[in-house]
């Protein structure tokens, strides 16, 4: 299920992809404001890192951390660190995903499987954040 803030997010993204207008979007859960155009960076930086990470990891794009799972459930999170500057960025770390993966799926798993395939996720959720900071950088 879609939270208020992906909604927003998504909806806004449609909107501005649809009038070509560059007004400002306001993340009031985070405190984040993007642009237009920061907004169609971070979507196109998302997308070219998760196609990085599902070559690498098919397995986890099967278990569900999917694109459509980062765009909404851990769209907020991922935005967050991209609007920050500086040293104020939030560190966010492969941690901080397999935690948001874990909130949807986690309760399908035993204790043990679960704390095992959330750390191995984290440590494949590092490749996808890696490739999405490198194009942070270049923007």
């Amino acid at each position: 299920m879609m939270g208020i803030t992906s909604l927003h997010n998504t909806l806004f993204g449609w909107f501005v992809r649809m009038s070509g207008s560059k007004p400002s979007t306001r993340q009031a859960a985070q405190g984040c404001i993007l642009d237009a155009e920061e907004l169609r960076s971070f979507h196109q930086a998302l997308h070219t890192a998760y196609r990085v990470f599902a070559h690498q990891h098919p397995a986890w794009v099967q278990r569900g951390f999917d694109e459509t799972f980062l765009r909404t459930d851990a769209v907020t999170l991922l935005m967050t660190g991209w609007a920050a500057d500086g040293a104020a960025r939030p560190a966010i770390t492969g941690m901080d995903l397999a935690r948001v993966w874990e909130r949807k799926y986690g309760l399908l798993l035993s204790g043990a499987n679960r704390v095992t395939l959330v750390a191995r996720l984290a440590g494949a959720a590092n490749v996808l954040l890696a490739t999405f900071s490198a194009a942070r950088l270049q923007r």
